[in-house]
């Protein structure tokens, strides 16, 4: 939960998830808040969540305070610079990130208290870290009732509250919605798990994951870059990748291993010119051990192995990101053929050939 100098939206949030069908009790509370909103919780919370667990007959956890700090680890008073708004971020980055690792706890995010801006950073952080379990919600309270040291929720039985005009009100007829707020989910998009505690690279990695995939295969170092992310691959493994990536930007069809595609020695003498180009030597010893292996034309095996430890290496490096540069298997063994589905606009190799 955000909060800053009203800890009375911690109340009302679990006032109004107790409220639903099912109800729902949070079996863990954690307030991300400033100094002065430490301050005022500690003050205020404990006796108004023992009321509140007596009322709804359930035990509710002390919550956890989570202070945001700066730089230097000196807790943040407030958000009133840029640079208490970048550490603001961080923190409310690591919290969720750290809340969501858990694939079988749901976390619920309330975005009531605080400054704006920490409700804002605290939705786009859930968007990046957040499964399909997890909740976003504003609690809604009738203005009459909000941020009063005497209400925190809805009580029962209902009281009389006074009002400054000298009047008072009824807390039966305070209102008390909690607004789910539908967000987009974008974890499953990109490698969350690989990201630290900086929220400016967590929106990094995930633009750079939701940008159209680009390979770049540097022949001169047998560097291939899936996006933004390199990779140095052996020489016989780059020449199969660039062989494959070749092949897509002449737009030829899905490669069968089997000798029914026609010109099997060709195939096999334009993959072994590919990885000795990787080499930058016909008389490397990846390219003697190609050619013994393509001798009698496209050998099953060899392609078989070459491609699952390419695809398992992009696995590794890159998480969900790597699905469009893998080298596809299509159709059924024992017709089962091979193909980097990326278009030849999409393909760069450093430097082209002669």
């Amino acid at each position: 939960m955000i909060t800053g100098l009203s800890p009375q939206v911690v109340t009302e949030t679990i006032w109004a998830l107790a409220q639903r069908e099912p109800p729902a009790a949070p079996q863990e509370i954690a307030l991300l808040t400033t100094a002065q909103g430490e301050a005022v919780a500690h003050r205020l919370l404990p006796a108004a969540l023992t009321e509140l667990s007596a009322q709804l007959g359930v035990a509710l956890p002390p919550p956890e305070i989570l202070l945001m700090r700066d730089r230097t680890g000196r807790p943040l008073d407030d958000i009133a610079s840029a640079d208490d708004n970048q550490a603001a971020a961080d923190a409310i980055t690591t919290a969720i990130r750290a809340a969501t690792a858990d694939p079988d706890v749901q976390l619920h995010v309330s975005i009531a208290g605080g400054r704006k801006t920490m409700g804002c950073l605290a939705g786009m952080a859930l968007s990046l870290f957040g499964r399909a379990q997890d909740q976003l919600t504003h609690v809604l309270v009738d203005e009459r009732f909000q941020a009063r040291e005497d209400f925190f929720f809805p009580p029962d039985p209902p009281r009389r509250l006074p009002l400054s005009d000298g009047g008072t009100v009824d807390t039966r007829d305070c209102r008390v919605v909690l607004a789910e707020i539908p967000f987009v989910r974008l974890r499953g998009q990109w490698r969350a798990e690989a990201i630290g505690a900086s929220y400016a690279a967590a929106v990094e990695a995930a633009q750079a994951a939701l940008l159209p995939p680009v390979l770049e295969l540097d022949t001169r170092s047998t560097t291939a870059r899936f996006g933004a992310i390199p990779c140095r691959l052996t020489p016989s493994l780059f020449g199969v990748l660039l062989w494959f990536a070749e092949r897509a930007r002449r737009g030829e069809d899905a490669l069968l291993w089997t000798h029914e595609n026609g010109v099997p020695e060709a195939l096999a003498r334009a993959c072994v010119a590919a990885i000795a180009r990787a080499a930058g030597s016909s008389e490397h010893a990846a390219v003697h051990t190609a050619r013994r292996a393509l001798a009698n034309g496209m050998d099953k095996n060899f392609l078989a192995e070459k491609v699952s430890i390419l695809n398992r290496i992009m696995r590794e490096a890159l998480g969900p990101e790597a699905a469009p540069y893998q080298i596809r298997r299509e159709g059924r063994r024992p017709n089962t053929a091979y193909r980097l589905a990326l278009p030849a606009e999409a393909i760069r190799i450093i430097p082209e050939a002669p």
